[in-house]
């Protein structure tokens, strides 16, 4: 299984132009993994059920899905064409829902297209981490600033309150309060204790426009983390990113 999963990499690496980003996005994990097999797999915010059909590929024991409440009919549909012995589907909002609480972590966390609909970002990013197990690997793909003159700062772009004009202009949606740059999410990811962070690059697989728009990152939680490091530069030591009560 794993040298087939490495081989289709590869033939998905190799397309090009013709590969949905989100296939090319999945080939880098594969790659990433190297002949890894992760046990228990999350998925937040499953789309359009494409992502969860190769993540399946990887051949987890279990695939756990979480999505919105409102989006439960729109997944029952693709995911009646599935084997759903393997799947555990869990209706609930990712950040403030106590069933995500109580989850076992997991050996690998696939979330893309999620980040950028929070307003808590670090935070969220943050309950990611807390739902890896040690050595546990993170995708993390998200929109980012669309302004030219923020793409290579490491900045977060507030779109509020709500503009019709700039989301139309920028093609959003108005519950997107902030854009951060791909700087800023490669910042959060290490100021919460992620090591072996690496951009993804899916997008000039795919386009120029796309890579501009978008940004992944794949990562990996340390065996043992220092907990505190960031704090620890300034000297007050014990505290974690994200865990203010």
């Amino acid at each position: 299984m794993r040298a087939a999963v490495r081989a289709l990499a590869k033939r998905i690496l190799r397309r090009g132009s013709r590969v949905d980003y989100r296939e090319a996005l999945f080939a880098e994990l594969c790659v990433y993994l190297n002949g890894t097999r992760p046990a228990r797999i999350l998925e937040i915010g499953p789309k359009d059920g494409h992502d969860t059909r190769r993540l399946l590929g990887l051949d987890p024991k279990t695939l756990t899905l979480i999505d919105l409440p409102r989006m439960l009919a729109t997944n029952e549909q693709w995911l009646r064409e599935m084997d759903r012995s393997r799947i555990e589907y869990i209706s609930a909002n990712f950040m403030y829902s106590e069933a995500v609480q109580t989850l076992d972590p997991y050996d690998c966390i696939w979330c893309t297209g999620v980040l950028y609909h929070n307003p808590e970002q670090l935070r969220m990013i943050r309950r990611l981490w807390d739902l890896l197990k040690p050595g546990g690997v993170l995708v993390l793909e998200s929109a980012v600033t669309r302004r030219r003159t923020l793409r290579d700062e490491n900045c977060v772009e507030v779109l509020y309150p709500p503009s019709e004009a700039i989301k139309r202009k920028y093609h959003l949606s108005l519950n997107i309060t902030h854009l951060p740059s791909s700087r800023a999410i490669a910042a959060w990811l290490a100021m919460t204790g992620f090591e072996d962070v690496s951009r993804a690059h899916f997008g000039h697989k795919v386009s120029a426009a796309l890579a501009r728009a978008r940004a992944a990152f794949l990562a990996r939680k340390p065996l043992a983390p220092k907990v505190g490091s960031y704090y620890a530069i300034h000297g007050d030591v014990g505290f974690e990113i994200g865990g203010a009560l």
